[in-house]
């Protein structure tokens, strides 16, 4: 990556933050067997493209229950669903990928985060064929 494509992007980042001033919190499940069996030790990443760059938001690696949760996110104003002018737009989306080396991975899955909301999102992982 050159370096102008650097600076643009940690300047979108930036300014993203100022305009998301409010913090939503991100809750993954992640399961195989249609949820009947929890995946511990999943690595879930949670980015965000600045100018065409990813981010990485947040890392972390499932608990026994299958779950990573407290990830707080940066969010539009509250303010933003409660006017007709920007209540379509009042969620901000991210991406979400989940791995493990017994799992196909599930890269990409959208989510939409708002304002002092917990959002609970479930990944159901296929089994690698062997």
């Amino acid at each position: 990556m050159n370096e102008g494509m650097q600076t643009s992007a940690e300047s979108s980042y930036e300014a993203f933050l100022r305009t998301h001033p409010g913090r939503g919190n991100l809750k993954v499940q992640v399961s195989t067997a249609r949820g009947t069996f929890p995946v511990a030790g999943a690595l879930v990443e949670v980015t965000k493209a600045f100018d065409g760059v990813e981010r990485v938001l947040y890392k972390n690696v499932t608990d026994p229950s299958g779950i990573v949760e407290r990830m707080m996110l940066p969010a539009l104003p509250t303010g933003y669903s409660r006017q007709e002018s920007t209540a379509e737009e009042s969620g901000t989306q991210y991406q979400v990928s989940v791995y493990h080396p017994a799992f196909l991975p599930v890269r990409g899955s959208t989510v939409e985060i708002y304002d002092g909301i917990e959002t609970i999102l479930p990944v159901a992982l296929q089994p690698l064929v062997r």
